[in-house]
């Protein structure tokens, strides 16, 4: 069969990713690529409120998603590098982001009509911080983040579906106080 595909470039199809959440994996239940995607969605939408969670509006053209492929003896493998920086650097920011540093996350990045999901319980990736300094005023501060991993399965992609647990939760802790 051929197929003729439209690669549709005008400025009302260009979509970019403008937010994100990172979940931390210990308190999900168990899935992994081969789970449906209706399953992932209710593990999402139904997380618990204790669970660690954090979500942020992305900067524009502030994020880099690499996904490269290998046959593996066991399948493809999906390794997946996100990285993504967030200002600005303050005492709170810093230890929320210690919190995770070196934990298993799942990253859901959002555009405007589809959400990706990287990563499972069984395929976790890995969240990593750096400061980010500059002498130069005009350049950005705040903090890298890299989210590395490998999985079996591409992304999980969802298309016309807002996640619930973009409306839900505080910034802070210390905003439950308000």
């Amino acid at each position: 069969m051929i197929q003729q595909l439209c690669n549709i470039g005008h400025e009302h199809h260009i979509d970019t990713f403008f937010k994100i959440a990172v979940l931390e994996t210990s308190l999900l239940p168990f899935f992994n690529h081969l789970t449906s995607d209706n399953s992932i969605e209710n593990i999402i939408t139904n997380i618990p409120d204790t669970s660690q969670v954090f979500i942020a509006d992305l900067l524009p053209k502030n994020i880099r998603v690499n996904t490269t492929s290998r046959i593996s003896s066991e399948g493809t493998l999906y390794k997946t590098t996100i990285s993504f920086t967030l200002t600005p650097q303050d005492k709170n920011l810093q230890a929320l982001l210690e919190t995770y540093q070196n934990k298993e996350v799942l990253a859901l990045v959002s555009k405007r009509n589809t959400s990706h999901l990287h990563g499972t319980k069984a395929q976790p990736m890995l969240f990593k911080y750096n400061p980010l300094n500059s002498n130069n005023p005009s350049v950005i501060k705040g903090y890298t983040i890299t989210i590395t991993g490998e999985c079996y399965g591409a992304e999980k992609l969802y298309e016309d579906i807002v996640f619930n647990i973009y409306t839900r939760g505080l910034a802070f802790d210390l905003a439950q106080d308000l």
